[in-house]
């Protein structure tokens, strides 16, 4: 007897809600692993300063820049706070403070990497030189995968605000998609705020308690 066909199985769709929580989530998990990876360059800070080990903490005149600090600090911030607020706010509008954060982080970006040119120490000047320079130069890079991922979710809810969205087939097109969207805007929003908070931090440690 021959054998009979397996039956078709029917794969029920995702509820739609689900893809929201998640992309929300994904925000708050993307924290989680920045801070682990940070907190390596604090653990250095006090660890080697406590050890001042030939007092080599600081060799020669190091001197970080601390208008170009506060210059720095103050561009992320403000990125930080336009965004966060934007999408807790929908009325601030979402996409002009998107823009508004990248352009913000960007400059703060280029004024780090200006920094570099003028100060009097290098990454071998002490202990502390060395987690300057590799605790900024990791902040500012990481700073560039944030700022992308602001303009992508500005970019598509502009495109589809406006109706410039690339037509897809009704079955590609997600259900509920402006609460996909709105829910990527507060992802990014709350990682980069935090990502902010990690900056003032950095700019604390680095530039105050020196």
């Amino acid at each position: 007897m021959a054998a009979s066909a397996p039956a078709a199985r029917t794969i029920e769709p995702e509820p739609a809600e689900w893809q929201v929580r998640l992309i929300r989530l994904s925000g708050r998990l993307m924290c989680g692993g920045i801070t682990f990876f940070f907190v390596s360059f604090l653990f250095a800070y006090f660890y080697l300063r406590a050890l001042d080990l030939n007092h080599g903490w600081k060799v020669g005149p190091v001197h970080p820049a601390h208008g170009l600090g506060i210059s720095i600090m103050a561009l992320f911030l403000a990125s930080g706070v336009f965004y966060r607020l934007a999408a807790r706010r929908p009325e601030v509008g979402e996409v002009a403070a998107g823009v508004l954060a990248v352009l913000l982080g960007l400059a703060a970006v280029g004024l780090q990497c200006y920094e570099y040119t003028i100060l009097d120490f290098g990454p071998a000047s002490g202990a502390y030189a060395s987690v300057f320079y590799g605790w900024t130069v990791f902040y500012a890079f990481f700073a560039l995968f944030g700022l992308y991922a602001i303009e992508v979710q500005t970019a598509t809810l502009w495109r589809q605000r406006t109706g410039r969205q690339v037509q897809r087939p009704p079955q590609e097109v997600p259900r509920g998609e402006p609460e996909v969207l709105l829910a990527g805007v507060d992802s990014t929003s709350f990682y980069w705020a935090y990502y902010v908070a990690i900056g003032v931090l950095t700019w604390i440690i680095l530039y105050l308690v020196g």
